[in-house]
């Protein structure tokens, strides 16, 4: 198992589940308290981490989207 290292300044939790919604990992990624963040745990597998960059670039995607308008 990955874990991506998310700050609770940069992004909230409801967040971070719907980008995993509209990624297709809803039930397959875990989400996890982490200190002043959350952990969001990708299963091992060969793809992990394209999986993991895909996550990413869908968040920075969400964020370019909400601060254009």
């Amino acid at each position: 198992m990955k874990n991506l290292y998310i700050s609770a300044a940069e992004y909230d939790y409801h967040t971070l589940l719907k980008v995993a919604e509209m990624a297709g990992l809803a039930g397959i990624v875990g989400f996890h308290e982490a200190g002043d963040g959350y952990l969001v745990s990708f299963p091992d597998g060969e793809n992990t981490d394209t999986l993991i960059n895909d996550y990413k670039s869908r968040l920075k995607d969400l964020e370019n989207n909400i601060w254009m308008h």
